[in-house]
């Protein structure tokens, strides 16, 4: 990846990020991720943890938050991981790409909080 493409993706992510925290794009931006973590986060959680009541081993719901934080915080980690790697390799289109990764990464969660503030703000 380009040092260019590069800065303009993460100016685009910026933007993403400043236009989740608006009245209507953010209400829009929080409902679509509302239902993206419905479908691919909740329910597969929720199947596990069945999965796993049934084995004998009761899990709680703040049990599983932990769990996915600590997931999460470890892709984070990784991906610093990998910036460092390739930047000791002397591979810069590589740590930048790595590098749009963790922006990536490190955004969701800020997209996901603006967004939902947004749509409860824009709730009648």
């Amino acid at each position: 990846m380009g040092q260019r493409a590069f800065i303009t993706l993460l100016i685009l992510l910026a933007l993403l990020v400043a236009l989740s925290a608006t009245p209507f794009p953010g209400a829009m931006i929080g409902f679509f991720f509302g239902i993206a973590v419905a479908f691919f986060i909740a329910g597969p959680t929720m199947l596990i943890g069945q999965a796993l009541e049934k084995a004998g081993m009761p899990v709680s719901g703040t049990a599983v938050l932990w769990a996915l934080g600590g997931l999460y915080g470890l892709l984070v980690l990784a991906a610093a991981f990998q910036i460092w790697r390739r930047l000791q390799q002397q591979n810069p289109d590589a740590a930048r790409s790595a590098g749009l990764r963790l922006a990536l990464l490190i955004a969701l969660p800020s997209i996901a909080w603006l967004s939902v503030n947004a749509m409860k703000n824009a709730w009648p």
